[in-house]
């Protein structure tokens, strides 16, 4: 059986149609083929060509405008296609509010508008996005490369908002609101800013929020970038209670934009609110009181802390220089970003947790509760205050020639000669040793954490013989017991532990945690967390010895360098300090003080850098601020 000649059967002025199989012209006459009443006539060949070209040019343009929609325009359909499933509608929710003690709010939420780009909205054609970047240019005064660089890293199918200009002031909102129509893709946003009052008096507590950046967007995804967030201070600290939740309703529609059904819808949730132990007034008091004294000296940089001893909440606390938190909250610019950060006294920096300094003779209660529990001396002991001590060629001399003094006199004028003799040992006297010393210290907190409930905490230092070998590579000295016995040297503190410290004296001897938060409640004021006072140690030493170093203290304040605060309502108990800064004769000024002497109800811890002496810088500092605080 062989198949035709598709050549000779063209030839033919008949087509034969047969059901099954052609044969060639001699068989096909011999066999039964069933005719049809059909007569077509052939395609010469030049046709057939002609029509096998229209086709191929056909499926080449086919696969042409199919590869450029592949190449060039995959992004556009791929946004219209995703458009066209789902949108996302964001309702922005307010941080919480933070209310000192008596719920006074220090921090509000100022509603304001942003430009924000949707980037599944906005055109994918290269004319239209020049025209835009060239419209928003010069409706925002703004140079063409800045906006163009905001649209190389965002997410092209997104519908979460991506901030163009944030905080608009009212020139800027009109002039938007008239070209908005000619922004395809971009929205005014109503959004939500801080403003805190007083800014500068809360600023080193509360911190100050700023934009969210790029990875915390990435590690959180309920984060949008036009969120702010806590950058320092408690709003650092209570991020995830302070933080509301946005809200979203998700939206079918259509590739035109035309929105359709509501898929789901989630309302917008305001964060939880903070209430502190903070006392405002007291906040403001002790704030203007520091900066007077600050302006008097012509100095810069202090700390204080106020604490209620039987809480550990923290009352009050400062740090200067002072900074408005206020000035992160809209758009910072280059003049005022560079003012703030560039400041070489550092107005960032809360030197009330955070700055580490020689303690002076504010360690000296301490060492003495350890020489009275380890027997070194009792309270009847008494020390020839003879104004110096030779150890060899070395010569340690005290502020001046005291004479006999017991322990409650070796406090209350703060005689260096007594604490030398009781801490590195003199004549009969064998001294607690580096090594005590360190035990005691760090029993009260020292060159510890408290863990208050802040960042930017650091833990100060109690040297001894094997730090000094390990970190300076010396051997240890006698003068180096010296040194630490009077709160110089290499020991440093932070003025929060000191003031923890004190707190633990006043309290007989319960070393607590410092808060500042004492609850946190819903946006609607329903209680969440309540933080109850939490102790880190207590009865680490006996009830005698606390109650000889308190009477000691007291008498500080009635016939010694506290002698300005004599006066003050329920008296008090308190040492003062200066501190050598190793910075020729300049020394830092502290005092720390507890009152009502009988039952405490603060603690109040005051440091100036470079400030002098401690009895006439520091002191009268605490002394207005308690007087005024008990008055009230």
């Amino acid at each position: 059986m062989k198949f035709f000649n598709r050549k000779k059967i063209f030839k033919k002025t008949e087509y034969l149609e047969v059901d099954e199989i052609f044969f060639d012209q001699h068989q096909l006459s011999q066999s039964e083929v069933k005719w049809k009443n059909k007569i077509e006539y052939p395609l010469s060949e030049r046709n057939l060509y002609f029509l096998g070209g229209v086709v191929f040019i056909f499926l080449a343009l086919v696969a042409l405008r199919s590869g450029y929609f592949s190449l060039f325009r995959n992004e556009y359909f791929l946004a219209k296609a995703e458009s066209n499933y789902i949108k996302e509608i964001w309702e922005f929710s307010p941080r919480g509010v933070i209310y000192d003690s008596k719920l006074k709010p220090l921090v509000e939420n100022q509603s304001v508008f942003n430009l924000v780009a949707i980037p599944a909205e906005l055109p994918r054609d290269r004319a239209v996005q020049e025209k835009i970047i060239k419209n928003l240019s010069q409706i925002l005064s703004q140079d063409e490369y800045e906006i163009k660089s905001i649209f190389e890293n965002i997410d092209r199918f997104s519908f979460r908002p991506v901030p163009i200009l944030e905080d608009l002031n009212r020139d800027e909102l009109l002039a938007i609101k008239s070209k908005l129509e000619d922004l395809p893709g971009f929205r005014l946003e109503y959004n939500f800013k801080r403003n805190y009052f007083l800014g500068s008096v809360y600023s080193h507590i509360l911190g100050y929020t700023g934009k969210v950046s790029s990875a915390d967007v990435k590690g959180e995804s309920d984060y949008l970038l036009t969120d702010s967030v806590g950058k320092n201070g408690l709003e650092y600290q209570y991020e995830k209670f302070l933080r509301g939740k946005h809200g979203v309703t998700l939206m079918e529609a259509r590739a035109r934009g035309e929105t359709r059904d509501v898929i789901s819808s989630k309302p917008a949730q305001a964060g939880n609110n903070l209430i502190l132990f903070l006392d405002a007034e007291l906040q403001q008091k002790l704030t203007e009181t520091m900066a007077s004294t600050l302006s008097s000296i012509g100095q810069t940089k202090a700390a204080a802390v106020a604490i209620d001893p039987k809480s550990g909440g923290i009352l009050a606390l400062q740090s200067f220089p002072l900074f408005n938190g206020n000035a992160f909250g809209g758009r910072l610019s280059q003049e005022s970003y560079d003012k703030i950060f560039g400041d070489k006294n550092q107005p960032l920096f809360n030197r009330a947790v955070g700055g580490l300094y020689p303690p002076g003779s504010t360690v000296k209660p301490f060492l003495g509760i350890g020489a009275l529990q380890e027997g070194i001396v009792s309270d009847k002991t008494i020390i020839n205050d003879t104004g110096s001590i030779a150890v060899g060629d070395q010569i340690f001399r005290g502020w001046t020639t005291l004479g006999p003094v017991d322990i409650y006199k070796a406090i209350a004028v703060s005689s260096n000669i007594f604490f030398y003799t009781v801490g590195g040992g003199f004549g009969n006297i064998k001294g607690l040793g580096p090594e005590k010393i360190g035990e005691y210290l760090k029993k009260f907190g020292f060159a510890s954490l408290t863990n208050i409930d802040l960042p930017g905490e650091r833990a100060g230092l109690v040297p001894d013989p094997k730090w000094k070998r390990q970190v300076k590579k010396e051997s240890w000295f006698t003068g180096d017991t010296y040194n630490i016995s009077i709160g110089q040297g290499d020991i440093q503190a932070t003025p929060l532990q000191l003031a923890m410290a004190t707190a633990a004296i006043a309290n007989n001897g319960v070393l607590l945690k410092p808060r500042l938060v004492k609850s946190v409640t819903d946006f609607q004021g329903q209680p969440i967390l309540n933080i109850e006072p939490e102790i880190v140690k207590k009865d680490f030493v006996d009830f005698k010895s606390l109650s000889i170093i308190r009477e000691a203290m007291h008498q500080t304040i009635t016939d010694g360098s506290g002698r300005a605060l004599a006066k003050i309502a329920g008296s008090a108990g308190g040492k003062t300090g200066t501190a050598q800064t190793g910075i020729g004769d300049n020394t830092h000024a502290w005092f720390t003080v507890f009152a009502p002497y009988d039952n405490p109800r603060i603690v109040l811890t005051v440091m100036v850098e470079n400030g002098g002496e401690g009895s006439s810088v520091a002191v009268p500092i605490v002394r207005d601020v308690l007087e005024w605080y008990l008055a009230r």
